[in-house]
């Protein structure tokens, strides 16, 4: 998680310099990753990051932004997929 909140972070900064208002919602995904979120809490956090790329200006800045927006939501997947394979071990 901790690579999750760096790069979620990293978002906040970035989102900051073009969007103030998803800059919030980029923090507070950072606060949440940082309190060992369970899998309900990354689904949430799956679900505005989504919300937050569907409100993404066109352009290059927001493609930088876009990337850095798929590879959280990659790190977020492969974490599900780890944890829903740990929690179906016998």
């Amino acid at each position: 998680m901790r690579e999750a909140a760096n790069e979620a972070r990293r978002l906040a900064a970035s989102l900051r310099v073009t969007r103030a208002t998803l800059a919030a919602e980029a923090e507070a995904i950072e606060d949440a990753l940082l309190s060992e979120p369970n899998d309900a809490d990354l689904q949430t956090v799956l679900a505005v990051l989504e919300d937050i790329e569907t409100r993404l200006p066109a352009g290059t800045l927001a493609a930088l932004l876009r990337i850095r927006l798929k590879n959280l939501q990659a790190i977020l997947r492969e974490s599900l997929t780890f944890s829903t394979r740990w929690s179906n071990e016998p």
